[in-house]
């Protein structure tokens, strides 16, 4: 049940998340783009259960490694605190770009 609450959990963070992420301009084609994604991935997740029929272990370590390898991609996107969120692809690379600066500066 713990698993169910933070999978729905991260569903439903999804689009506020992706909402802050983007530029305005591309901001609904990157929604639609993610809940897609989503979307088929729980379409998969019960074929990859049945993955593991033969070798219980076999689907818990692909989930544990696509969530582990996820997590630590988040890690590499920019920290958005207490700036101002770009409205147009170019600032979002501006911004992109000048956040990759200040944290191989520290």
């Amino acid at each position: 049940m713990i698993g169910k609450l933070c999978v729905t959990g991260s569903f439903s963070l999804l689009y506020i998340y992706v909402s802050e992420l983007f530029p305005t301009v591309v901001r609904n084609a990157a929604l639609g783009s993610c809940s897609t994604c989503a979307r088929v991935s729980s379409m998969l997740a019960p074929f990859v259960r049945e993955l593991g029929c033969t070798l219980i272990t076999r689907s818990n370590v692909l989930y544990g490694v696509l969530a582990l390898t996820s997590g630590l991609l988040s890690l590499l996107l920019p920290e958005t605190k207490g700036s101002n969120m770009p409205d147009t692809m170019e600032e979002g690379e501006a911004f992109g770009q000048s956040q990759r600066q200040t944290t191989v500066h520290k």
